[in-house]
């Protein structure tokens, strides 16, 4: 099985040694009412012993515990402790609650469990959390204040599990906290479903249902009616013992004998009572919270394996934006291009008339009439001749009409060309300035910001590839450990269970045999 965030396999703590040990057991020896001035309420703290050392701690501090287990390692199916009392359980028992004896017994029997199935684990009963837990004159608080709780991040998907050096393994992940990472919901149905542990899933839910509506529920209910049927035992040897009373010679006795065998069954009755809640009904309730720890679990892998197909999605969806933008940027270019071309060939296509004539310059500018007439010597001159010989000489104005009706053709030719263009790139760039002040800026930034984005992504994806196939191995192996774990301790309650019935039926048919012979003793008539 893979490394486990966080793991403190190569501690050599005291405590850690201890654990170490075949024979190593974990005592709750005992546990006491305690008051906290400052809040004014009482609380129970349970006395801890492993081997020489020894510790207190109230029920609070063991649920944190399994809770900071659940962070440290959610791919670990963590052992359950004792459920706290429902409100209908506050509302029967009122204030006396943390006064009943018999629920502090049973919580001093779970917790004990709790303790020895976590010092077993191959991965929580390494972990120095719990070897800090069970040292003696270590404030809790403190621990939870400390690393590795106080840096683990509140969402443990933006947690490292993949193999990794251990220096860094298990740390929070900076590029899985980006904001471009996304974060799935529980109700994500996962496209690729991995098949083992969708039956899984199901084999568990079936199970957490099956002892919570019927195997537990049913237990409980025999179990308290034992509990009445003794009481009424009790009753019952009384009226006989009474009853022998009125009764003399071998009858009073045979009466009396029946009121102790009565008697008897009410000490049994109790006896195994006991046997069953502490051998039977706890364990089943033990394994009624195991399903759901179990579910949990699948859970968290559910969410990683949702993550990894959010990301590849995100991914695939930038990779097409940024093609758009691509495309989108190389027809602008293009455009571009154009646009130069077409202005460079208006430049130079200068008609060599007009420029003699003096239309438009060297650069292809239009001039007025006033500068051709003033820079062009030619045309100067027939304004003279029109000048002195104007309705005298059919020559000369021939002349001067033919030159004044070709120059405002050329004229006209050049503004039609000009003009339009010039209307365009107007009205493109007021509209350009209306929709974005630059918008080849922005859009080459968002193609910057789409490439940063994507290689995120793709470092994400190949980090969430990892943890989801090292979670995978780490889920199942678990899960194996737990199912040959589950099939020894059903062996061992089912044992127990019936050996509780048969300690009961052979004390029982002990006292009943004394009852027979003390009957036979009365003579017949």
């Amino acid at each position: 099985m893979n490394s486990h965030p966080f793991s403190a396999a190569s501690c050599n703590c005291n405590i850690n040694r201890l654990l170490s040990a075949d024979d190593t057991f974990i005592f709750i020896t005992g546990s006491q009412k305690q008051s906290d001035a400052s809040a004014g309420k009482s609380y129970v703290t349970y006395n801890i012993r492993l081997g020489n050392i020894e510790t207190k701690h109230r029920y609070s501090e063991f649920e944190s515990l399994c809770k900071s287990f659940t962070r440290l390692h959610p791919t670990v199916i963590v052992p359950p402790i004792p459920e706290k009392h429902s409100i209908v359980d506050y509302a029967a028992l009122q204030t006396r609650v943390k006064d009943d004896l018999p629920m502090v017994e049973k919580r001093k029997r779970m917790l004990q469990t709790f303790l020895n199935r976590v010092a077993k684990h191959p991965i929580l009963g390494h972990d120095h959390v719990f070897h800090r837990f069970l040292e003696s004159g270590v404030p809790w608080s403190d621990v939870l204040h400390s690393p590795p709780l106080s840096i683990l991040p509140k969402n443990p998907l933006q947690m490292t599990f993949s193999n990794q050096s251990a220096s860094t393994h298990g740390i929070i992940n900076n590029v899985l906290t980006s904001h471009l990472i996304p974060v799935p919901s529980s109700a994500y149905l996962l496209k690729h479903p991995d098949q083992r542990f969708e039956e899984s899933e199901q084999f568990t839910y079936r199970v957490a249902n099956y002892m919570n509506n019927h195997l537990e529920k049913s237990q409980r209910k025999v179990i308290r009616r034992l509990g009445e049927l003794a009481n009424d035992y009790a009753e019952l040897g009384a009226v006989y013992n009474g009853f022998s009373l009125n009764e003399e010679g071998e009858v009073a006795n045979a009466i009396e004998k029946i009121g102790q065998a009565v008697d008897a069954s009410y000490s049994n009755t109790g006896e195994m009572v006991t046997m069953l809640e502490g051998d039977f009904a706890e364990p089943i309730q033990e394994y009624a919270q195991f399903a759901q720890t179990i579910k949990q679990v699948l859970k968290f892998r559910h969410m990683k394996h949702a993550q990894v197909e959010m990301i590849e999605a995100s991914l695939q969806s930038k990779k097409e934006s940024l093609d758009i933008l691509s495309e989108m940027e190389g027809e602008a270019r293009r455009l571009e291009e154009a646009i130069a071309r077409e202005h460079t060939i208006g430049r130079n296509a200068v008609d060599i008339d007009e420029l003699n004539n003096g239309t438009v310059d060297a650069d292809g500018n239009v001039l007025s009439p006033s500068s051709s007439y003033d820079n062009n010597p030619y045309a100067s001159e027939h304004h003279h001749q029109y000048d002195q010989h104007s309705p005298l000489s059919p020559t000369t104005t021939t002349t001067s009409t033919t030159t004044s009706l070709s120059t405002p053709s050329r004229r006209r030719s050049r503004y039609a060309w000009s003009a339009p263009m010039q209307m365009m790139n107007a009205v493109g760039h007021t509209l350009q300035g209306l929709i974005d002040v630059d918008p080849v800026a922005t859009r080459r930034n968002q193609i910057g910001k789409t490439k940063d984005a994507i290689t995120v992504l793709e470092e994400a994806l190949t980090i969430t590839r990892e943890d989801l196939a090292g979670i995978s191995k780490d889920v199942q192996a678990d899960l194996d450990r737990f199912q040959q774990e589950k099939i020894k301790d059903l062996k061992e309650i089912l044992i127990a269970y019936a050996k509780a019935h048969i300690r009961y039926c052979q004390q029982n048919l002990e006292s009943w045999q004394e009852v027979k012979t003390e009957i036979n003793k009365i003579p017949d008539q």
